[in-house]
């Protein structure tokens, strides 16, 4: 008698939740086509002779670092 009251209280407990989740078909907000196609790229600086030797000292130190 314990089983079947337990499988009835599992039904009824499932199946109330199952039909009080949704009460409207469409809950959700609506679509907004507000996208834009128009893509800024960054703009790079330009880098001068003291900041290329900076870069390249850093790339040599890196690449000597790994090799060993």
């Amino acid at each position: 008698m314990k089983k079947i009251l337990y499988i009835l209280c599992f039904i009824l407990t499932g199946s109330s939740a199952f039909l009080v989740s949704c009460d409207k078909p469409e809950e959700l907000t609506p679509k907004v086509d507000n996208t834009s196609e128009d893509y800024l790229l960054p703009t790079g600086n330009i880098l001068n002779a003291q900041d290329r030797e900076e870069v390249q000292a850093l790339w040599d130190e890196y690449n000597n670092a790994i090799n060993q």
